[in-house]
């Protein structure tokens, strides 16, 4: 459990305690077996300054001079190559937010694998219950930065070993009350034409590539008039070029950069979506975005998310013939001529008291008489879409779509989607492979069958 080793003119106890190596000093060999013995009765649960104290040692080595978090983490920030602006900036509020209160004031080689699993485990469950706690993947994240600075720090030899290998965490680990129902939306091909019928046409092209092709959101708003590439020849495919998405600059901006995994890809598409598209490119010069905001310059995805695509959501969930209830009622007669919105406990979508004035004869303002935002008709009609994906879940349709298909290879799958590893590909979309597990056990039907015969 414990062993000792000759440092230098002295002698030093070496053993792990909550995944820390403790080593104390002695100067001579008797002292060390004797400090060996303590451990070991203890089972190594000792730190090296209580063993110091079992020993009557009241003056040990003095401490060395190491940096606390956080003094070394932004060094090793600031010295961090091979990423973004965005993902430095991200990494920056991680520390800056969550870990320096938590043990940013500790010395390096201090932090325990308790200190960093405390941690990981107040980002899932905060203390404070109305504080909602972190994702999975987020704290994954968290995990992660830790490990790298710690890493580091064992390379520059400012530790001797690295507390995180400690924690005994899980990337991205599933939750003990996790059902395993799919979080993404996949659309169906007639749920999908349901959501694009009820965008304005205007908007549709933008909504038919992010189908078409499975690209990013941040990919699909970069692309140019020069990013579309009709074929030349009768026997080749019209092609979208995507080698560029948007990225975060670290100080609230965006730039154009490369695409996530630095794999640019130009998937072919469709004739249908060239059809589509033609509007955008006529007369239009090649540096042009392809998709604009109405006022020129590039579409951002809140706006967008607010004032076109739940819009249409909300329209593509409500049948004409039995759409969802109102918010407001008829208003009492004799009441009064003024009235407002919050004089019946009306509130706007952010849950605010509504100080509008309400409608004629009603209880709320013109604004939000309307049926609650997202409210799907109760009837069973068809033609009503009764599920609200996002526009990331156009990626995971395109990507089922795709895997419906057995001519689809997995790996092309991947290389489409532009995943820098099949892996990735694998994960995400485990669940539409059965038929590969099914085609294995045919394969093998196939072989001992033959080789039975034979």
């Amino acid at each position: 459990m414990a062993s000792i080793e000759k440092h230098g003119p002295s002698w030093r106890v070496i053993w792990r305690h909550q995944g820390r190596k403790q080593q104390p000093i002695f100067a001579t060999e008797e002292l060390a077996l004797e400090a060996k013995q303590i451990v070991e009765g203890y089972r190594g649960k000792r730190t090296r300054d209580q063993i110091y104290m079992d020993m009557g040692i009241l003056e040990p080595e003095p401490e060395p001079d190491v940096a606390t978090f956080e003094e070394y983490a932004p060094q090793w920030l600031a010295a961090k190559t091979g990423i973004t602006p965005g993902t430095r900036a991200g990494y920056r509020s991680q520390l800056e937010n969550r870990i320096f209160p938590a043990f940013g004031k500790q010395r390096m080689d201090k932090v325990t694998a308790t200190t960093i699993g405390t941690l990981l485990n107040q980002l899932h469950d905060p203390e404070d219950d109305d504080e909602p706690g972190l994702r999975n993947t987020t704290v994954t994240r968290y995990f992660t930065l830790i490990n790298q600075i710690f890493e580091a720090a064992v390379k520059d030899k400012v530790i001797t070993d690295n507390p995180a290998e400690g924690v005994k965490y899980k990337r991205d680990q599933v939750e003990h009350d996790d059902t395993g129902e799919p979080t993404q939306v996949r659309l169906t091909p007639a749920e999908y034409k349901i959501l694009l019928r009820s965008f304005a046409p205007e908007d549709r092209p933008l909504v038919e590539l992010l189908a078409a092709t499975g690209a990013r959101w941040s990919e699909a708003t970069a692309l140019s008039v020069a990013h579309v590439r009709p074929a030349t020849e009768p026997s080749e495919k019209d092609r979208i070029r995507i080698w560029r998405a948007w990225k975060r600059d670290g100080r609230g901006g965006w730039y154009l950069g490369t695409t996530k995994g630095r794999r640019r890809r130009q998937p072919p598409v469709r004739a249908s979506l060239m059809t589509t598209l033609k509007p955008c490119l006529a007369d239009r010069p090649d540096t042009d975005f392809l998709f604009t905001a109405p006022g020129g310059g590039p579409i951002y995805y809140s706006n967008f998310l607010q004032r076109r695509w739940n819009p249409a959501l909300d329209k593509a969930g409500r049948c004409a013939e039995h759409p969802p209830p109102n918010r407001g009622e008829r208003r009492p007669e004799g009441g009064p001529v003024r009235a407002r919105c919050r004089d019946y406990d009306g509130t706007n979508d952010r849950g605010k008291p509504c100080g509008a004035l309400a409608a004629a004869g009603w209880t709320r303002c013109r604004d939000h008489l309307g049926p609650e935002p997202g409210a799907v008709s109760p009837c069973d009609c068809p033609g009503v879409l009764r599920r609200r994906p996002t526009p990331h879940d156009l990626r995971h349709t395109h990507a089922a779509w795709l895997f419906s298909d057995r001519r689809m290879t997995p790996l092309a799958i991947s290389r489409r989607l532009g995943h820098a590893q099949l892996s990735t590909t694998s994960e995400i979309y485990g669940d539409l492979m059965p038929e590969a597990e099914e085609a294995a056990v045919d394969a093998l039907d196939d072989l001992l069958d033959d080789d039975q015969a034979g």
